[in-house]
């Protein structure tokens, strides 16, 4: 039973929001340039800016703001996933000196000099987001030419707008004397 309730409150509550705001009013295209924005903003490897991002992209190209975010939310759990892969491949692209990611290594780095931990944290930082920065775009278009026929076979087409005709044969009152 308590299954059956779950199950309701998320369908109602989670997934039923989650699918009106995304198809509200979006043509295909604009849903799945959307997602695929969000996706690649949502795995930034930089905690923190990924609303910033993703808001102000999705305004400049006049995208649904509140999906753009929405979606980079929900990929946010992968962020935490590539974070890491993002820092060896920016390190290895710019030849860093190697970051050991234990805790115990950590620990040692700050308790040596705080102020050199911090900036190697921050050059290793800003390499993982010159690797995710060559990785968008190709992986967004990708995405992008993934996503629309997924979009453009499942999501209603929307209706032509229909012109009322003028009725003829219908002349205008005359004016009286």
């Amino acid at each position: 039973m308590s299954s059956t309730i779950f199950t309701s409150f998320f369908r109602r509550r989670i997934a039923q929001p989650v699918l009106n705001l995304l198809r509200q009013g979006m043509t295909p295209h604009k849903l799945a340039v959307t997602v695929a924005l969000g996706s690649v903003v949502g795995v930034l490897p930089a905690l923190g800016i990924t609303t910033i991002v993703g808001t102000a992209l999705a305004a400049r190209f006049r995208l649904n703001i509140a999906a753009t975010v929405l979606v980079s939310y929900l990929v946010q759990p992968l962020q935490l996933l590539l974070i890491i892969p993002f820092v060896k491949a920016g390190i290895s692209m710019f030849g860093l000196d190697e970051l050991k990611f234990s805790l115990d290594e950590m620990i040692a780095m700050f308790k040596l000099d705080w102020l050199a931990a911090l900036n190697k944290l921050w050059l290793a930082n800003l390499a993982a987001v010159s690797a995710w920065a060559l990785l968008a775009i190709p992986a967004g278009i990708g995405l992008y030419f993934i996503l629309l026929p997924l979009f453009q076979r499942f999501l209603p087409q929307p209706q032509p707008l229909v012109v009322a005709t003028p009725l003829t044969g219908i002349t205008e009152p005359e004016a009286l004397p």
